[in-house]
């Protein structure tokens, strides 16, 4: 028998195909394959093949479908003999099989094998093997599920598996001497996906071989412009060094053979991921402090991290370095989100909760021998209690395991997220907030990421426009990328990047009509506004406009500056530049002129006659 996933699914037997039935009955086998001969329970099923959502029938349906797929796959089976392909466990269902009857599997195996061809230098034999596997492919993988959750993840593995092959092959035929062929194929590569960069490496090579070499320096301009428009990236290193082979005519660095993207415990890494550090400015104390924790799991001592900040302050990219070390050491690698969206009374996926169960059981059971695991849980302040009572009972069962846990957590958890911080931190846990950038980091981005020197104000005026958020920052970058190191202290006006633009929306419209008022007359009068002044634009008195503002400081349109007194001027302020030009980027010019007027009028009125007193 055999089983096809690299395309619709296929099961063959003596080269007929079985018939499998309806797209339900075959997405439940998928299911079943894709758990490699694990049990799967009757609930979890339902869950999966309803992503989520069982209607009452769903347990009923699933004991008929098995009934089906059984007399599929086993025929001759008796009545009386007990089933040995698809196997009922005390807890759910089982399919027993080698695992070289996927061609998923033997398709990866032709993949390790023709990189260990090609790393001996045995190009034509490499080319084959390659080959012999991508012929395996027949269609998107996994494609009678492609609407359920459950193959998200083994999909774009597959997928990304895939591309690493053909980027094997273009190379492999860029060695063999075949260029145009070479050409072609990495051609077809960069189209399909634009944003890899291992990709367009071979293609920039093949170009040179090809006695083009101003084609690979333009294609370089071309992939350069699409990573800042798109991610507000420069290109890594595997780019930079291929143009710097091409601009000197390096050809014994451009020359095949290649180091490729391999195939690890976790699936496949690209060249940027496995060897590329990320640029993380003001970071480094975090970012050492997260690699002791995997120091500390790795000896087993389980270890504990909270990172906690503003939205946009970098926590998912220092959760993603911390994934980055620990899948590059050969580490189990969890990373779960929770979600408002989870099931009901949990904020948290069924498929998720299972999957952090069942991995942090095997590890209690099997602490001597297991592999070390790091578990990353994102917005965990979006956790119920149940999810949070699991997390802290395994705090206390595996103090002496290999494991590290990294939560990240919004400023303002809420009370009972609070508390469960709380206990970690007694337990150990490393608290990390992350305070905004100071400018001296925001120099090092602006030095990393402008040609050029930096003129002396431009990362004073970066500062003050994204009020040290790496978000932020990252977005008034990108959008300002065209104008080059021209960021002077002087301008009129800032430009807003159409992400900020729809996030002070998105606040904006959680605004009662009144406080939005207030937010837009502080706008008008500056950074820093006067809320005294405010009052007088707003007609309304001190202590409502206080009231109204402190809805906006919820919603973060707004902050306090810690001044002693709410009568103080500088009590409120805009947290980032760029959200006061958003704000008044949503008025009209003629209303932005009028209220510009009115608060020049207040100011004039509120200023000391002669020096002294207090205006009218």
């Amino acid at each position: 028998m055999e089983f096809r996933l690299l395309g619709p699914l296929e099961v063959r037997r003596n080269s007929e195909v079985i018939g499998l039935g309806p797209p339900k009955r075959r997405a439940l086998l998928l299911r079943l394959l894709l758990e490699n001969g694990r049990t799967v329970g009757v609930e979890r099923l339902c869950d999966d093949l309803w992503n989520g959502r069982p209607p009452p029938s769903a347990v009923s349906s699933v004991h008929a479908h098995i009934s089906r797929l059984r007399a599929a796959l086993e025929p001759g089976r008796g009545r009386r003999k007990q089933p040995q392909v698809l196997r009922t466990t005390p807890t759910g269902y089982a399919l027993a099989f080698p695992p070289e009857l996927l061609d998923s599997v033997r398709f990866e195996r032709s993949v390790r094998q023709a990189q260990a061809l090609a790393d001996t230098g045995r190009a034509g034999e490499a080319l084959q093997e390659v080959e012999h596997g991508l012929a395996m492919w027949r269609g998107t993988p996994l494609v009678d599920a492609r609407d359920h959750h459950f193959v998200e993840g083994e999909s774009g593995r597959l997928q990304a598996l895939k591309l690493s092959a053909e980027e094997l092959r273009a190379d492999l035929l860029l060695q063999e001497g075949r260029i145009n062929e070479a050409i072609t194929s990495a051609e077809r590569l960069v189209e399909r996906d634009p944003l890899r960069e291992a990709s367009w490496v071979v293609l920039m090579r093949a170009l040179y071989f090809a006695d083009r070499p101003a084609e690979a320096l333009r294609r370089y301009a071309e992939v350069r412009a699409l990573l800042a428009r798109d991610l507000g990236l420069d290109p890594g290193p595997g780019l930079r060094e291929t143009q710097m082979a091409v601009l000197r005519h390096d050809s014994v660095s451009l020359r095949p053979p290649f180091r490729h993207a391999r195939l690890g415990t976790h699936g496949v890494s690209s060249e940027r991921s496995a060897d590329a550090r990320p640029h993380l400015p003001g970071r480094e104390r975090e970012l050492a402090r997260l690699s002791e924790l995997l120091r500390k799991a790795a000896t087993g001592r389980a270890g504990w991290a909270v990172v906690s900040g503003e939205p946009g302050a970098g926590k998912t990219r220092l959760a993603e370095e911390a994934a980055r070390q620990a899948s590059g050491a050969g580490w189990q690698v969890l990373r779960i989100r929770c979600a408002e969206h989870g099931c009901a009374g949990s904020r948290f996926s069924h498929r998720q909760l299972w999957q952090l169960g069942d991995r942090l059981g095997e590890l209690a059971e099997n602490v001597g021998v297991a592999r070390p695991m790091l578990c990353v849980v994102e917005d965990v302040h979006l956790a119920s209690n149940d999810v949070r009572d699991l997390l802290l009972a395994y705090a206390r069962e595996l103090p002496e395991a290999p494991l590290a846990v990294v939560f990240t957590v919004t400023d303002e958890p809420g009370p009972a997220t609070e508390g469960f911080l709380a206990e970690l931190a007694g337990r150990g846990a490393d608290v990390m907030p992350l305070p905004p950038l100071t400018e001296a980091a925001v120099r090092c981005v602006l030095s990393a990421t402008t040609s050029g020197p930096v003129p002396t104000d431009a990362a004073h005026r970066l500062h003050e426009l994204s009020g040290g958020n790496p978000f932020l920052l990252r977005q008034v970058l990108t959008h300002v990328r065209h104008l080059g190191p021209a960021l002077h202290a002087d301008w009129p006006w800032a430009p807003v990047p159409p992400a900020v633009r729809g996030i002070v929306r998105a606040r904006l419209a959680e605004l009662p009509p009144a406080a939005r008022q207030v937010v837009e007359r502080a706008a008008v009068i500056g950074d820093r506004p006067d809320m005294r002044l405010v009052a007088r634009l707003s007609r309304m008195p001190l202590e409502e406009v206080l009231r109204l503002a402190d809805q906006a400081v919820s919603v973060r349109l707004l902050a306090w500056s810690g001044a002693d007194s709410p009568y103080d001027g500088q009590s409120y302020g805009f947290p980032a530049g760029v959200l006061r030009y958003a704000v008044l980027g949503e008025l009209s010019p003629a209303r932005r002129r009028a209220l510009r007027v009115d608060a020049t009028r207040a100011q004039a009125l509120a200023t000391p006659r002669g020096g002294t007193g207090e205006g009218r």
